[in-house]
């Protein structure tokens, strides 16, 4: 996918969000091109921080943001500083971790961190996993999964791998079948596409679209059903654990997002601290308590290193 999101896709509006000078500075900076200054060794730009200096953390604002805010709220950093932007809608945040502008993002899940190393060449590493958002399927114009009607238009999301995702979710649904399983351990979930559906009785089109204006594609007239991710449904009040027609569920779900760095900065006594404190019984009960099951704890909070690309 490319490292540049775009203000407006298909006449949706982007979410309103937070655009702290930090990130304007850093759009101007990086000339918001995944393609642009800094290796994808994570060496340029940047190299090792200093681990006396605070933290510098890109986010996504909700829930990812309201985390962040909750372990400083509860003592759970210690002597560690952060510094924390949320996303605008031009930053890729990956970009900017590799590039050195920042030292780590939280905004993403495993599968999609690989995707985007395989992409760039980059070697990002997952630390630890924090919280799983459950994919959701929604709709203003049908309550029940039943109600589909023939020849339904469904958006979902526009990047390979929350693509493949949502196919899955519509498989759960009932309302196509694929010709790959969900738990191969050898798929590449960035390859599953339209092109992998053996069966559509419902006759279902699908509309591509960039993932933060989904929710918004709920209005159009032309859609009947939208896959909306669990951050971008909060945002747009939305309660996927009462609104959606199903969602994805937490139980060996892969999704799981977490704390993102350059391969020099795993070992940082502060982004081992930040990882911990996410991971803190305290921080999975006030998920469990704030989300009412829109926002689950990761089972158990560890990831594998992402390493070296992998497609």
């Amino acid at each position: 996918m490319s490292g540049r999101f775009p203000d407006s896709t298909n006449g949706y509006p982007m979410p309103r969000r937070a655009l702290p000078t930090l990130a304007l500075a850093l759009a101007a900076s990086l000339g918001l091109s995944a393609c642009g200054a800094g290796g994808g060794n994570g060496d340029a730009g940047g190299g090792t921080a200093d681990a006396a200096k605070p933290l510098t953390v890109v986010a996504d604002a909700e829930p990812h943001a309201t985390l962040l805010k909750q372990v400083e709220e509860q003592g759970l950093l210690g002597d560690v500083d952060i510094e924390v932007t949320e996303i605008a809608g031009g930053v890729d945040p990956n970009q900017l971790v590799s590039g050195g502008d920042v030292d780590v993002n939280y905004f993403q899940h495993t599968p999609y961190l690989k995707n985007w190393n395989s992409e760039h060449s980059a070697q990002l590493q997952m630390v630890g996993t924090v919280h799983v958002e459950p994919l959701g399927l929604y709709s203003r114009k049908v309550s029940s999964l039943q109600e589909v009607p023939k020849g339904a238009n469904i958006a979902i999301p526009a990047d390979a791998v929350n693509q493949g995702r949502a196919l899955f979710l519509l498989q759960e649904a009932g309302l196509v079948t694929l010709d790959v399983q969900a738990g191969d351990p050898n798929l590449d979930i960035a390859q599953v596409t339209e092109g992998n559906i053996t069966e559509n009785a419902q006759g279902i089109t699908f509309t591509k679209i960039d993932r933060p204006q989904l929710a918004a594609s709920l209005d159009d007239p032309k859609v009947h059903l939208s896959v909306v991710n669990g951050n971008y449904a909060l945002e747009a009040g939305l309660k996927p654990d009462q609104d959606a027609l199903i969602l994805d569920s937490v139980a060996n779900n892969p999704y799981a997002n977490g704390i993102v760095t350059r391969p020099e900065l795993v070992n940082d006594p502060r982004v081992v601290k930040l990882t911990q404190a996410l991971q803190d019984p305290k921080i999975k009960q006030f998920i469990t308590d704030t989300y009412a099951g829109s926002v689950l704890p990761a089972e158990d909070g560890e990831a594998a290193p992402t390493g070296a690309p992998t497609s």
